[in-house]
């Protein structure tokens, strides 16, 4: 049996690089921690996070289950990593904007098109993955692009607070909304009588699905955030 992963796991990715895999393959010499985490975001984009397992992993990678322990420890530290790999592709290349607004739209944007691009990454962070260092920067990032407010501490965590969960709710609407034109082509005649706007639903869906509505969205939300902790603190 090999030996267990040793050591922080944010660490033995840290001392990788993202290797290239020949037909989803590597060999034993050349596996990693990197190309383990790589492997099972890939699976979970396919086939959703339930796919995702050792023995999985292990299999698209061409090696045996066992020697995927010389790199992590667990699945659950897996998943943790995964969560922390894609936290930081959320995480916007520094000098942020001065203007506040324009460093959320920025940062909001980044992290709602990295839950869109992962729809499953919603539910593992529902579980609550142990955190990784992603997760700090994405903080400071955040707290950063509100700083010229000066705002004290609790009003300035507030207000990303709101921010992170519109982002939030609005990719889980993507994620898991169905077809609404289904639902319109299955209303009866009573309810498109009683409901006669309700074929915008489907142009509505469309829009959503091109991030139109999430940019207006996100607009309504800073304008109400401008009103609520910067024009009327004056």
């Amino acid at each position: 049996m090999p030996n267990r992963a040793t050591g922080a796991p944010w660490e033995r990715v840290a001392g990788t690089t993202h290797q290239e895999v020949d037909g989803g393959s590597v060999s034993r010499s050349r596996l990693s921690t990197q190309a383990i985490v790589d492997t099972a975001i890939a699976i979970a984009d396919v086939d959703g996070l339930d796919a995702v397992s050792i023995r999985r992993v292990a299999a698209v990678l061409e090696v045996r289950p066992m020697s995927l322990y010389t790199h992590i420890v667990s699945k659950d530290e897996l998943l943790a990593l995964m969560a922390n790999e894609l936290i930081g592709t959320a995480i916007v290349e520094e000098p942020l904007p001065q203007d506040w607004r324009a460093a959320l739209t920025l940062t909001s944007r980044k992290l709602f098109r990295t839950f869109a691009s992962h729809p499953w990454l919603l539910a593992l962070l529902a579980r609550r993955p142990r955190p990784g260092p992603s997760a700090a920067r994405y903080a400071k990032q955040m707290s950063g692009a509100v700083e010229c407010l000066g705002l004290p501490a609790d009003e300035m965590w507030t207000l990303i607070s709101i921010v992170n969960d519109y982002i939030v709710g609005h990719a889980m609407r993507v994620a898991t909304t169905g077809s609404t034109s289904d639902f319109v082509d299955h209303l009866s005649e009573q309810d498109r009588a009683d409901l006669p706007s309700v074929d915008a639903l489907a142009k509505t869906e469309e829009t959503r699905l091109a991030g139109e509505v999430f940019e207006l969205g996100l607009r309504t939300v800073l304008d109400g955030v401008e009103h609520r902790f910067v024009t009327g603190r004056r």
